[in-house]
């Protein structure tokens, strides 16, 4: 049996020697801001080393047309996923990869895509700790892994089945046992009627048990990361509105400033029932 790249185990990656630590981030995630791998405590040696050693691609990215200049964003190499497979000892076909051609994607799909593993690592560092609980166990954003669906009524005597498809799933060892977070990284692109009914979407699934039948998970809240506070108020009167106040505690919000300034223990949550939570007193 041939030993596999533990793309999921994020606090393991984590707490790797340099340079193997960036060069199994980006395994795991594709991509990175370079500004964002500081809170990792990667540093532009490190990145510089990867770089010399020709492990790790670069590029600038225009993420929105309002940034003042361009993000640099770093892929993991053909040569960095051979030395990860021979430093860790795994599989090669196992370490996902990129090449200058499949990394041209398009600025929405970028920022989408760096804002959600921002927010993992947010997580990671704020929970792989020494500490008991809360305490990262894994985090999954493969599309396939997370994807669901529910049925729901649409119109008089009809259903429409509403695919779910969440962009990261962390599971955590809390003070009550182990429990998911689904995480839902908003960019302002989506109308707030469109979330407003996949949140109610999300509460018939919940209902019904699908978070234990997808993620075999008896406890889970749903988080949606929204670009500024308005966006976030926003999404959370929307949820509102679709779900009728139900099940407030399972929905939380919060605006990605807040997050990044404060980390994900801090008091920056708000619910259906009020503002200014943390995730777990």
């Amino acid at each position: 049996m041939t030993n596999s790249f533990p793309k999921t185990d994020l606090a393991r990656l984590l707490i790797l020697p340099a340079p193997m630590r960036l060069l199994a981030l980006l395994a795991a995630f594709r991509f990175f801001a370079v500004s964002d791998l500081v809170r990792a405590g990667i540093d532009d040696g490190e990145v510089e080393a990867a770089g010399t050693a020709r492990c790790i691609l670069r590029f600038r990215l225009q993420r929105r047309m309002t940034d003042p200049a361009p993000t640099e964003v770093l892929a993991l190499s053909r040569a960095g996923a051979r030395e990860i497979a021979r430093v860790m000892e795994v599989d090669l076909a196992t370490v996902p990869h990129s090449t200058r051609s499949n990394s041209n994607r398009s600025a929405m799909f970028m920022d989408h895509t760096l804002a959600r593993n921002n927010f993992a690592i947010i997580v990671a560092t704020a929970l792989s700790r020494d500490r008991d609980v809360p305490k990262l166990l894994s985090w999954e954003h493969d599309r396939d892994r997370l994807s669901a669906a529910v049925t729901m009524p649409h119109g008089p005597g009809e259903l429409h089945r509403l695919p779910l498809e969440a962009d990261g799933l962390a599971i955590v060892r809390g003070p009550r046992g182990p429990e998911g977070l689904l995480v839902e990284i908003d960019r302002g692109t989506e109308m707030p009627g469109y979330l407003g009914r996949k949140f109610g979407g999300y509460l018939e699934w919940w209902k019904f048990g699908g978070h234990r039948k997808r993620f075999d998970v008896d406890s889970l809240r749903i988080l949606t990361i929204a670009p500024d506070e308005r966006r976030m108020i926003r999404l959370r009167d929307a949820c509102a509105a679709s779900t009728g106040g139900k099940a407030s505690g399972l929905f939380w919000f919060a605006a990605e400033d807040a997050v990044t300034k404060h980390g994900v223990l801090a008091p920056i949550w708000s619910t259906l029932r009020g503002e200014q939570f943390q995730l777990w007193p």
